[in-house]
């Protein structure tokens, strides 16, 4: 790593250090929130204000913790980056906060399916199509907000923005996807499709039906239905990253290195605060539902 290299520091434990020394970074402390807590191998800072006094280019935060996530709105008032490893904090005021106090703020959101390999052959798929979708399926659906989060991401590039959710009990568009396949919950796309969502009969695929043809994917593969298996690549990870680390995760430190450096080249771009604002309103828009027990606009 050269002694040039931009910097970041950690606040909250979300993110391992290796993580960032292997996309290139240089990790110049960690934020110590107790007296009792292990910085790890990187020195601390004992305050906000002695993190922000550094000259640091950036911060890693872990924003799932509401104390930490108060910090973000200081952080881009101060010019830094922010790594958010998990798609947090998901709290509509602080979001509104951040975005009225920095509207360029440089983030990049964990949300870390969009860069697996089964979506991103996904994505490069769909170009080869005429028209947009007609049907979005999904079953065997991780549960739980994080996984819903990252689907509703995956669902927003691929069908375009939402405008309306349904949650059981709510009356759902199609009850079942097939028999057994119980649909827990939709979303109404701004292109007129509607993703259905079933958590049964795992592992996850996810069906694409167009006017001329129909795409299926997932963790185990991805294929034009009565056609060929779609090659998938697993992206390489360097040997330095701890075992077990999403490729996103390293993709997201690496494209936000190289924007602090200068304007990032590499595609996809990872999530920012307008999808993440996004997945906050489609996630309290289906508690709503499934509250009131009504379909949701948003």
């Amino acid at each position: 790593m050269r002694p040039d290299s931009p910097r970041v520091a950690l606040v909250g434990d979300a993110l391992d250090g290796q993580v960032l020394r292997a996309a290139g970074w240089r990790v110049s402390g960690a934020l110590q929130l107790q007296p009792y807590d292990d910085p790890g191998d990187v020195p601390s800072y004992a305050t906000l204000d002695e993190l922000l006094q550094d000259g640091l280019d950036a911060v890693a935060l872990s924003g799932a913790d509401p104390l930490l996530a108060g910090h973000l709105p200081d952080l881009v008032a101060a010019g830094l980056a922010v790594l958010l490893p998990s798609p947090a904090p998901l709290d509509a005021e602080l979001l509104r906060v951040v975005r009225d106090t920095a509207p360029d703020a440089l983030l990049a959101v964990g949300l870390l399916q969009r860069w697996e390999s089964w979506a991103a052959t996904t994505r490069g798929a769909l170009s080869l199509v005429e028209g947009p979708a007609l049907q979005c399926t999904v079953r065997g659906w991780p549960r739980g907000q994080v996984a819903a989060a990252e689907l509703i991401d995956l669902s927003r590039l691929w069908c375009g923005d939402v405008v309306g959710v349904t949650a059981a009990p709510a009356r759902l568009p199609a009850t079942e996807l097939a028999p057994g396949v119980p649909v827990a919950w939709s979303l109404l796309h701004e292109s007129g499709v509607t993703t259905l969502v079933s958590h049964e009969h795992a592992p996850p695929v996810v069906r694409l039906s167009f006017a001329t043809a129909r795409w299926e994917a997932g963790p185990l593969g991805a294929r034009w239905v009565g056609g060929p298996e779609v090659p998938v690549t697993a992206a390489r990870m360097p040997a330095t990253v701890p075992p077990g680390t999403p490729a996103g995760l390293l993709a997201c430190a690496s494209w936000l290195l190289e924007a602090v450096v200068t304007d990032p080249q590499s595609a996809p771009a990872p999530a920012g605060l307008g999808d993440l604002q996004a997945v906050e309103r489609a996630l309290s828009a289906l508690r709503e539902s499934a509250r009131r027990e009504v379909p949701v606009e948003l």
